[in-house]
């Protein structure tokens, strides 16, 4: 009788976990007005290139940079942040900036969790903090206690997001955020990137992303020596 009873129950199938992304960008005192300006700068490491480049953005500015593959557009962010010289020429930065900084790829074997990584950038937070700010960037329980090196590359997208977004911020700069970020991370972000008062320069290879955010496209084909 037990078995007759448990072949008439109901089978309850479980949804599988998949939160939706909230990406809200925390938001730092007003940056000065310029945010830089470049004195015939010339990027590249052992070659340039670029041509010698005078650019200038400033406060509110929403830039996209495109392009091609391998023309410098990753060189020049890490130029103007001061992360690599200059090949010839200088960068001068504004004043009371928060920038945050979204790197294209990750530490390739990182065998933190993303617990730890998350609490190493914020170790005032609580343990529920830190489960509940990486849920809130899309990710399951399962994600949030693997190493980050198992996960896809979307997923290890939106932790290094998640540490920017809990950040206080007045400039993003942004190296192809949406590489790996599935339609629903992506819609998001556009949102979020819309609403947010500080400035952003974005490396993107997707006008349907970009055109909707930025104030300005800078086409850096027009300036790279490299021929593609």
């Amino acid at each position: 009788s037990r078995q007759k009873k448990l072949d008439n129950m109901d089978i309850i199938e479980l949804a599988r976990e998949k939160p939706k992304p909230e990406f809200n960008f925390k938001t730092a005192r007003t940056s000065g007005k310029v945010i830089f300006e470049t004195d015939d700068l010339v990027i590249g490491y052992d070659e340039p290139l670029s041509r010698p480049l005078n650019l200038r953005m400033e406060r509110g500015e929403k830039i996209a940079l495109t392009g091609a593959n391998g023309i410098g557009k990753t060189t020049l962010l890490k130029s103007i942040l001061g992360l690599i010289p200059a090949y010839s020429g200088k960068v001068t930065r504004g004043d009371y900036q928060h920038i945050g900084y979204f790197e294209q790829e990750g530490e390739k074997d990182n065998r933190t969790t993303c617990i730890e990584e998350i609490w190493k950038e914020f170790p005032s937070y609580t343990q529920y903090e830190v489960r509940s700010a990486l849920a809130k960037c899309g990710l399951t329980t399962q994600h949030i206690e693997s190493q980050v090196r198992v996960l896809s590359g979307g997923e290890q997208a939106k932790v290094r997001l998640c540490k920017i977004i809990n950040t206080e911020t007045n400039i993003l700069l942004l190296d192809e955020p949406t590489n790996h970020l599935d339609v629903d991370a992506k819609d998001e972000l556009k949102r979020a990137l819309r609403e947010y008062k500080g400035s952003v320069l974005l490396i993107c290879h997707e006008p349907e992303f970009y055109q909707d955010v930025v104030t300005q496209v800078w086409n850096c084909q027009e300036w790279s020596t490299k021929i593609v």
